[in-house]
């Protein structure tokens, strides 16, 4: 089975980069170099999948879980929903 479409590509893709490359302590608490994240960015606008083994980001890997933060952040209705938020809390 593939993986399930509900999961947004921006994602997938990074999730599984940093559980390839990015085992370093800090990984999501750190954050990555602005402009990278932001280039980042645009390629996953641009395209689909863009080429995450490049060496900007094998570099910088912090990048790459910036932008799954950014993404979780910017969502209309976070994770942890407002209507399940006591529940959770």
């Amino acid at each position: 089975a593939g993986p399930c479409p509900a999961v947004p590509q921006v994602l997938r893709s990074c999730t599984e980069f940093v559980e390839q490359h990015g085992v370093v302590d800090g990984i999501y608490r750190l954050s990555g170099v602005s402009s990278n994240t932001q280039k980042l960015r645009q390629e996953f606008e641009a395209q689909r999948s863009p080429d995450l083994s490049r060496d900007v980001y094998l570099q910088d890997v912090h990048c790459v879980s910036s932008l799954c933060k950014a993404y979780c952040r910017e969502l209309p209705n976070p994770l942890l929903t407002y209507q399940l938020y006591d529940k959770f809390a």
